[in-house]
């Protein structure tokens, strides 16, 4: 499949495949540079190296080099793309220190001037230990596995003098195809420049426009347009061309929008009916692979899903790329869990909170498959000290992008003081599994009563009664292959039963329009602690599929009471 933005004159060195290797250890990051290099095997990338039976628990830094052509123009301007890596790295071109990556999972760039003929060098270092200063957006008490590599692609890219970065498109109008383009330049901009656009293949229409701010917007129609949804997944391309660089981006015609307690798909009402997905598997972790991204949504598909939250960071723009063509509607967030309210008005943090915000703003906008930008999961939004930082991002958000909607998922209730700046009430709760839970009352019994009264609270006279309310997290866990007439705890069937029952009380409540159950397959948390008594295994086993995604009883019975609902239900 062809992934988005593709850029069909550039010349781009796609650096995927084996780097030398050398692990550092523990060290200190002020005596690490590229000097000195001495490989002892080589590792592919993407890949981490927390699945390599060599490294696995050992934390510390990790060092990759690849040679590169020496037909690189002294003077010339690169720049280096990487989807993803974590969880914090370093790289030099030609021993040159050209940037940090400070922000896990974030697909990032830097430039690159080259200074004299090759050959050349590429080295970047990561580094997959917890540092509250060095990595601050990423802690220990997180609840799915930090790993240390890179976990996407990684492409070194040759630039014109007037290189196009991105070309936005946002949908005015779904029936005349009105579109708003935003181009979106790097390098020389301050001129007026001609450019050509064309829609699908058609005939390329002349323009000029002078850069504000490195960005030229214009308006313009998609002959023929066609509607994006998820019955129906119509995309369209725009080319862009400007001095000798081009741009292909994707896109769909399609709205999101709310209306009271209503969710609105161009327009009409949707029930969103799904589960969160992270990126993990035991042998790739996050470095996900095209045939495991494609068998993950097929199974979504199978149990008659349409929505996807993914959580609890950026995913792969490939995955995205994906929904748009199969018709998954996509939640996506920002990295954090749980994080405390000193952590959120620490400086730091919030800085990148909101650089990480922005940058998964703009990498995703063309995706038509994403309709809610997410941020800060389960954060201690009751207190006073969050509202600085909530407010600083939903804000962030809405700039970037207007056209879509803004959540985060929440474990607060009505303590929750955020929830006037977003346009969904997005809930997790775990009754009888997490809590509240008691000795008396089976799971699944205590689903109804707790849920109904927290919809309760949310009804009525609540100030968020007009808003849309969805339930962004409920779920238990089951051991695969472990079965029990007695429907016992961690039996699949005790948690096929949880799972059907959670689905049933939070989509037939009338005040709701959403789920996403937790979680679509096992993940791997963490082995040597204290919690990992309520993770047997080290594995969050809650999906309704396992690690190596072998469905268990719930993606069954699941599936088949979501093939029950519509829309109209």
């Amino acid at each position: 499949m062809q992934h988005y933005p593709h850029y069909p004159t550039r010349r781009i060195l796609n650096l995927n495949g084996f780097w030398e290797f050398a692990w550092l250890g523990d060290a200190d990051w002020d005596a690490v540079t590229p000097g000195g290099f001495c490989p002892e095997s080589s590792m592919a990338v993407p890949g981490v190296i927390d699945t390599l039976p060599e490294y696995t628990q050992r934390r510390g830094v990790g060092m990759l080099r690849k040679l590169l052509p020496g037909d690189f123009e002294s003077g010339e301007r690169l720049r280096l793309k990487i989807g993803g890596m974590g969880l914090f790295g370093r790289i030099w071109f030609d021993g040159k220190h050209i940037g940090d990556c400070q922000l896990p999972y974030s697909g990032v760039s830097y430039e690159v001037t080259v200074d004299d003929d090759g050959p050349h060098e590429l080295v970047i270092a990561f580094d997959n230990r917890f540092d509250e200063e060095r990595v601050p957006l990423f802690r220990p008490n997180y609840d799915f596995y930090g790993y240390g590599g890179i976990y996407r692609s990684v492409g070194l890219h040759r630039l014109t003098a007037h290189a196009i970065e991105r070309a936005h498109v946002t949908p005015l109008d779904l029936e005349t195809g009105l579109v708003r383009l935003a181009i979106v330049l790097d390098g020389d901009v301050s001129a007026t420049c001609h450019y050509k656009v064309a829609f699908d293949g058609g005939e390329p229409l002349g323009l000029e426009g002078t850069p504000e701010n490195g960005r030229i917007e214009v308006e313009l129609r998609v002959p023929n347009p066609r509607v994006w949804s998820p019955d129906d997944p119509q995309l369209h391309v725009v080319e862009v061309s400007i001095d000798g660089d081009c741009i292909r981006e994707r896109f769909g015609l399609r709205t999101i929008e709310t209306r009271g307690q209503e969710i609105l798909l161009n327009g009409a009402p949707i029930e969103l009916r799904g589960f969160n997905r992270h990126e993990a598997h035991p042998e790739l972790g996050p470095a996900q692979t095209a045939s495991l991204m494609l068998t993950d949504l097929q199974w979504l598909k199978r149990m008659n899903c349409n929505f996807v939250r993914c959580v609890h960071y950026p995913h792969s723009e490939a995955f995205f790329d994906l929904c748009d063509e199969m018709g998954v509607l996509v939640w996506t967030e920002s990295l954090g869990w749980g994080n405390k309210a000193d952590e959120l008005a620490n400086e730091t943090f919030m800085r990148l909170q909101e650089e990480q915000t922005r940058t998964m703003v703009r990498n995703g906008h063309n995706h038509p498959c994403i309709i809610v930008w997410g941020f800060l999961n389960e954060a201690e939004s009751h207190t006073e000290r969050a509202l600085p930082l909530y407010r600083t991002l939903t804000s962030a958000i809405r700039e970037e992008d207007g056209s879509r909607l803004v959540s985060y998922a929440s474990n607060r209730g009505t303590a929750d003081l955020c929830f006037d700046l977003v346009d969904i009430i997005s809930l997790n709760t775990y009754p009888g599994w997490i809590g509240p839970v008691d000795w008396d009352t089976p799971s699944d019994e205590a689903i109804a009563p707790h849920v109904n009264a927290l919809i309760e609270k949310f009804s009525g006279d609540s100030p968020f009664a007009d808003k849309p309310l969805i339930f962004s997290e409920i779920g238990a866990c089951g051991l695969y292959g472990c079965h029990d007439l007695a429907r016992t705890q961690w039996t699949e069937e005790y948690q096929a039963d949880y799972m059907v029952e959670a689905a049933r009380v939070v989509l037939e409540n009338l005040r709701t329009c959403g789920l996403t159950l937790w979680q679509f397959h096992d993940t791997r948390s963490y082995g040597p602690s204290g919690q990992v008594r309520s993770k047997p295994r080290g594995i969050n086993n809650a999906g309704v599929l396992d690690e190596y995604r072998r469905p268990k009883l719930a993606c069954r019975a699941v599936g088949e009471y979501y093939g029950t609902r519509t829309d109209t239900d």
